[in-house]
């Protein structure tokens, strides 16, 4: 008969602890399934528990753990985050320097764009290692209000992995008010601009970086923000 082994946990000062694993028979009788507890007269004290559990959160669940807690500080500060979008520059460099002078960090400014585009970590390992093969030249060639530009990445690719912590977004670092630097510049072009690429392959990889149309349009860039972060809510909760 088929047997499947599942484990029984309980929460014990935050931590998931594990308390006994169970044998799950198929069965035709009792809606299909019966359990059968590998040792009935199972009893341990606090301190068996503690010696036989395991007392730390699986890496996946701290994980999204970071992730929820991040929410609500994008949530208290996107209206700030809207107000520096919603200034109409000319170029990527006056951008940075409206990021330069508002009170907004520069790290937190970036998660902002990050999760607008549904650029993770794994997006930014691939941007990294594949950098050459998205762009050849070195150059962000793109269109932006009709007219061509041109941005010459500063430090891009970078040695090793490039992950949130490097860039100063994973949950502790987010609370750091980090200035903006030359690779944060770097990735803010991405994000803003790879979906306008005049090359059609980099436009096509990097499709949902397209937040750069939107600048100096306080209307239409709330519109898309607010319709953004529903989508990504409901995807970082695990609704969908």
């Amino acid at each position: 008969m088929p047997q499947w082994t599942i484990s029984c946990t309980l929460i014990f000062n935050g931590k998931a602890v594990m308390l006994q694993k169970y044998n799950i028979l198929r069965s035709h009788h009792m809606c299909g399934m019966r359990v059968t507890m590998l040792n009935p007269n199972y009893q341990r004290t606090v301190e068996e528990l503690r010696k036989l559990a395991s007392m730390f959160w699986p890496s996946e669940l701290s994980r999204q753990e970071a992730e929820l807690s991040i929410i609500p500080k994008l949530i208290e500060t996107q209206d700030q985050f809207i107000a520096i979008l919603s200034v109409d520059v000319s170029s990527l460099d006056g951008l940075f320097q409206i990021v330069n002078s508002s009170n907004m960090s520069a790290n937190l400014f970036l998660k902002h764009l990050l999760m607008l585009a549904d650029f993770g970590g794994e997006m930014l390992q691939r941007l990294n290692s594949q950098f050459n093969s998205i762009f050849p030249l070195g150059t962000l060639d793109y269109l932006w209000n009709t007219q061509s530009y041109n941005y010459s990445f500063r430090v891009l690719p970078v040695l090793g992995q490039l992950n949130n912590s490097k860039l100063g977004i994973s949950g502790k670092k987010l609370l750091e008010n980090q200035p903006l630097s030359e690779l944060h510049k770097d990735i803010i072009a991405v994000v803003l601009f790879s979906g306008s690429s005049i090359d059609e392959k980099t436009a096509e990889i990097l499709a949902k970086c397209e937040i750069g149309n939107y600048i100096g349009l306080p209307d239409k860039l709330q519109k898309f923000i607010k319709q953004r972060y529903i989508w990504v809510s409901r995807i970082t909760a695990g609704s969908q």
